[in-house]
């Protein structure tokens, strides 16, 4: 795969407003307080990750990660893909509390918000993305080969999550979330994940531009059908996903110097990337961070959310220890990570319904 570069990076998220803020809290360490919410089922609290700042609709966000991340300049040799899989609920389930009353003509297009977009912004081209928690790193990675193939001088990433009822209930029902608000991925004892809202963007180039914050040299994507919503608990399908993602990358699992692990901190999912991570690296893990604990799970904006947490924390320094590192079940770093900076590093999206991809990723000294 043709390498590309990742610039004019937003993250709006619980950690902070802005990608520097977020990157800032994670580098020392600092944990988002969560509020809670009624799971009706239960008649329990659970936890959630909302963004700090002021409250913005949807449509409100996206303008403002499209302002910032274009920089002013002309779209019209842009791809505009927007990734997400709650696309607009948050904004029905408000029709619906005001008294509205629920049909066909309120279901959620997204094609029609991104086409809304194309149009007002003057972008080349629009298309979405929901593949669950793989969306954004699906953008990431269709972005890339179509520059390559000079169908787009550059594409603009834009990823989202919002708030929902329907995600949390949904996720609640499920028995996914974790009731103690300890969000452990990987810990003999978790007990479940923290859903979490997050708003990302990125700008993808051939060129470096005046500040890229790394390169995408490659990365693969494959559905496992071996089951209606998970993947192999054997490891196999990740551990062929990945060395997949390396070898578009013309590499091997011994240059990675850094794996950022997907870790929803659920039982199936990460009792398979525990296992695909010792199918590929056998006895030579590398050094392995999560988090999600940071971000909480943003779902479908995970894969632009999380790259560039990492992207940005390690610039700024290094990635907080594990705290729970004595307990895990992968040998999670318990004192601060850094890496060089031009080190490969790998980073894990492993959806709901067996979606499974991996990034390779080179970092930039500024």
């Amino acid at each position: 795969m043709k390498p590309v570069y990742l610039q004019s990076a937003q993250l709006c998220s619980a950690l902070g407003e802005n990608l520097q803020d977020a990157a800032l809290a994670c580098h020392e360490g600092r944990l988002p307080q969560p509020k809670w919410f009624e799971l009706h089922e239960r008649h329990e609290q659970r936890p959630y990750l909302a963004v700090a700042g002021a409250p913005l609709d949807l449509r409100q966000r996206l303008q403002q990660l499209i302002r910032t991340s274009s920089e002013g300049s002309a779209l019209d040799d842009c791809l505009l893909i927007l990734a997400s899989t709650t696309l607009d609920i948050a904004a029905i389930e408000a029709r619906v509390a005001a008294g509205e009353a629920t049909g066909n003509q309120m279901a959620p297009a997204l094609d029609a918000l991104a086409e809304e977009l194309r149009r007002e912004w003057g972008f080349a081209g629009a298309f979405t993305l929901n593949t669950a928690c793989t969306s954004a790193a699906n953008a990431l990675l269709y972005g890339a080969r179509l520059i390559a193939r000079s169908h787009y001088r550059r594409a603009l990433v834009v990823a989202f999550e919002t708030p929902s009822e329907v995600t949390r209930q949904g996720f609640g029902v499920l028995e996914l979330t974790s009731p103690s608000a300890a969000y452990r991925p990987f810990h003999a004892e978790r007990d479940g994940l923290i859903l979490g809202e997050a708003y990302a963007s990125v700008m993808l180039a051939c060129e470096p531009g005046p500040a890229p914050l790394a390169r995408l040299l490659g990365g693969f994507s494959a559905c496992d059908t071996s089951s209606l919503t998970n993947t192999a608990e054997d490891g196999s399908h990740i551990d062929w996903v990945m060395r997949r993602a390396l070898y578009s990358a013309k590499t091997k699992p011994a240059k990675i110097a850094l794996v950022k692990l997907h870790g929803t901190a659920t039982q199936t999912n990460d009792l398979a990337e525990i296992n695909g991570m010792r199918r590929t690296f056998a006895q030579a893990l590398p050094p392995l961070c999560v988090l999600k604990p940071y971000l909480g799970h943003t779902l479908g904006a995970c894969g632009l959310s999380e790259t560039l947490l990492l992207l940005e924390s390690l610039r700024q320094g290094s990635l907080p220890g594990c705290d729970y590192a004595g307990q895990a079940l992968l040998p999670l770093a318990a004192e601060p990570l850094a890496v060089a900076g031009h080190s490969l590093m790998l980073a894990n999206y492993f959806g709901f319904g067996g979606n499974n991809a991996s990034l390779v990723l080179q970092g930039i000294t500024p």
